[in-house]
């Protein structure tokens, strides 16, 4: 039987493939979907681990005036977050740590929330706010003069 893989006829080669393991193009494709599964479910928490909260739902939306994002946040305080605006990036960070006494033993749960999104040209970084009711963190992002623009009337 012979192989698909081309050998080499020079002395001293030995018999070696002339495309590497390394260069096969079926383990370079094995190797990024490796990859690619490592990265996907590396985020999902272990059924041991004692953190949640580990991804939320956020919406950005634009409101003509203003830009809204809204994060679905539960169980964080007010006080837990830390949001910044660093030139056209908006960062979220919300860190929860809790500690309680059932029945003689410690538990402790604990939630940590990071993201960063890139906003649209144009915000307001002096009346920035944020509000956190019901579990939902919403940012108001207003828009200056120049980003809201002007109706252009089409005449005929």
């Amino acid at each position: 039987m012979f192989s698909l893989i081309p050998w080499t006829k020079e002395k001293g080669t030995r018999g070696r493939a002339l495309a590497p393991r390394y260069e096969d193009p079926f383990d370079l494709i094995r190797r990024e979907f490796d990859s690619f599964f490592d990265d996907f479910f590396s985020r999902w928490p272990t059924p041991l681990s004692t953190r949640w909260g580990w991804d939320w739902n956020l919406d950005m939306e634009d409101a003509g005036k203003e830009v809204i994002v809204r994060a679905e946040a539960p169980g964080f305080e007010p006080n837990e977050f830390d949001v910044q605006l660093r030139g056209d990036q908006l960062f979220i960070h919300a860190e929860h740590k809790e500690e309680t006494k059932d029945g003689g033993e410690r538990a402790k749960r604990y939630g940590v929330y990071e993201r960063w999104l890139t906003l649209p040209a144009g915000v307001d970084a002096d009346k920035v706010e944020a509000r956190y009711r019901n579990g939902v963190l919403e940012i108001h992002l207003p828009k200056t003069p120049e980003a809201i623009g002007r109706k252009i009337e089409v005449k005929t």
